[in-house]
């Protein structure tokens, strides 16, 4: 099968024939799967995160950190068997795809769940977010302050998320900007499976999109700071679909074109606003993406091009209409120096599988990266560039494999330029932070290839499938769709339990110090939380 052949398949269902659209459902009777699915995801997320809130332990003694985690995969097990047993029932007196459906999405907000509540564990006894009042997390609360009380922040900083936090605050928790910080934290967390999920259901079935999308949250996302990582997750599936929808725009009316590019302009415009950093990362990728696009567009014709810049062109003026005021001052602050110096500054630039972030703690003082076995690649990066050559041998011609691939080669051009004047200029420029996006976009790769194999593979095997009953059919596919659910959980808590260890409180740590920090700090009242060690903090 031609990459070609696959491309439809894969970004939007085939459109209906003219008896097939007679026969349609009402159009709350197609959003009603699509709304008790994304229900679904939101419901187990915050509804485990709230059960794990209850777990009684110390996590400043190692002990109880690892009781924590113990009843933290406890729990999860009986969510996840008391779910199966729902999707099951489900399967049997209702729809089979809708339970599917719900199936992959409550999958990833228990994936997440997993991650907001092993985090609320962490900072059980107290009412600071991580990292307490330093960097950013300070920095957020002061602009809460600063925001209920009339003052200007910071100009060129995405305004959404310091304004929500304040309203947040002064909502829920007034005069206490720490405690509103850590509670929006985890409700961020256990909200980005769900979200990443939703956003790669724009162009992927349940199962793929849960594998593909939530998968790659537990090595980029940082509890820290959640609300920077999501846009990146999300970002990438829905300038896929865009491109897509450019693609595919020569079936549209003029005016069905300039809705759908107001919904992506503003679409778009919420996503800049909320954090604008991966845009900048992205534009170069994204750049290459439309003139290939684009190209394409104008060999099929003036009706084409037509609609492709009736939409494109909604998109841009809703998207300057929402955002861009703050695009003008981001724009005007670009040529602000930066000389944060990251960890791995210091290290082989092209080195990016593992992000630690800013604060790696003890790992900066041994050997990093660590050493790979071919040549100094890891298997681990071997099986990226596998699958970043079998999705372009597959996939070329299809838009999430050209957003991703360009967005990497893109993200890689601008890391070696900043890496590359370094010592000329003095600056940073913080160009270690493509390290998230070029790793997400390997994982995106390889997940495109495996998809478009089970493709190619499932195309040769079910030659005789058509012959079969409806019913055979099924059981062998709620099987499978169940064989694979069980294989994401068994990850999903390894992965969890895995990276809500490493936030566990440390006095030397990676991540842990973030949660000491939070224990170690006085609280507003001049009292120490509750598991300061010896009573004692400053």
């Amino acid at each position: 099968m031609s990459a070609t052949a696959t491309g439809p398949r894969i970004i939007a269902r085939q459109r209906p024939s003219s008896e097939a659209a007679d026969a349609r459902p009402s159009l709350l009777g197609r959003l009603a799967p699509g709304a008790v699915e994304a229900a679904s995801g939101v419901l187990v997320a915050l509804g485990f995160t709230w059960i794990c809130t209850f777990i009684k332990v110390n996590p400043m003694q190692r002990v109880g950190q690892v009781s924590g985690l113990a009843a933290l995969q406890l729990r999860f097990i009986l969510a996840f068997v008391v779910l199966a047993l729902l999707w099951w029932a489900a399967s049997r007196w209702f729809s089979r795809p809708l339970a599917l459906r719900t199936a992959a999405a409550s999958l990833s907000g228990l994936a997440t769940g997993l991650y907001a509540g092993g985090v609320a564990v962490a900072l059980r006894g107290t009412v600071w977010p991580l990292n307490a009042k330093r960097g950013d997390s300070g920095q957020l609360q002061q602009w809460t302050g600063d925001i209920l009380e009339g003052r200007p922040i910071s100009s060129v900083y995405p305004p959404l998320f310091p304004h929500l936090l304040a309203r947040w605050t002064d909502l829920l928790y007034p005069g206490q900007p720490g405690l509103g910080l850590k509670m929006l934290g985890l409700v961020l967390i256990a909200l980005t499976g769900p979200a990443v999920y939703l956003a790669w259901r724009l162009l992927l079935p349940p199962l793929w999109a849960l594998a593909i999308g939530v998968v790659p949250v537990f090595p980029i996302v940082h509890a820290a700071k959640p609300y920077v990582d999501v846009v990146l997750l999300v970002l990438i599936p829905v300038l896929a679909r865009f491109t897509t929808s450019l693609l595919r725009s020569t079936g549209k009316s003029v005016r069905t074109a300039l809705f759908t590019g107001a919904a992506y302009g503003l679409a778009l415009a919420l996503l800049f606003l909320w954090y604008s950093g991966w845009f900048v990362w992205s534009a170069p990728g994204m750049l290459a993406v439309m003139v290939v696009t684009l190209a394409k567009v104008r060999r099929r014709g003036k009706d084409a091009v037509l609609r492709a810049a009736a939409l494109l062109g909604a998109t841009a003026a809703v998207f300057l209409l929402v955002a861009g005021v703050y695009l003008q001052r981001l724009l005007a602050g670009s040529d602000t120096p930066d000389t944060y110096m990251y960890f791995d500054t210091n290290v082989d630039p092209a080195y990016f599988a593992m992000w630690q972030g800013d604060s790696p703690g003890v790992i900066a003082n041994g050997a990093w990266p660590l050493p790979g076995e071919l040549g100094g690649v890891g298997v681990f990066v071997l099986l990226l560039i596998v699958g970043v050559g079998a999705a372009l041998w597959l996939g070329a011609a299809l838009p999430v494999v050209q957003v991703a691939a360009f967005c990497m080669l893109g993200a890689f051009l601008m890391r070696y330029w900043f890496a590359s004047h370094m010592e000329r200029d003095q600056l940073v420029q913080l160009y270690p932070r493509t390290s998230a996006e070029l790793l997400y976009c390997g994982i995106v790769l390889f997940g495109m290839a495996c998809y478009l194999l089970s493709r190619k593979f499932a195309t040769r095997e079910g030659t005789g499938t058509a012959e079969s009953s409806g019913r055979a059919v099924a059981t062998p596919a709620l099987r499978t769709g169940g064989a694979v659910l069980c294989a994401l959980a068994f990850f999903f808590s390894m992965a969890g339990s895995s990276t809500v260890d490493r936030f566990m409180p440390a006095n030397q740590g990676s991540w842990g110090s973030f949660a000491w920090f939070a224990h170690t700090t006085p609280l507003p009242d001049g009292k120490c939380p509750k598991f300061a060690p010896e009573g004692k903090c400053g």
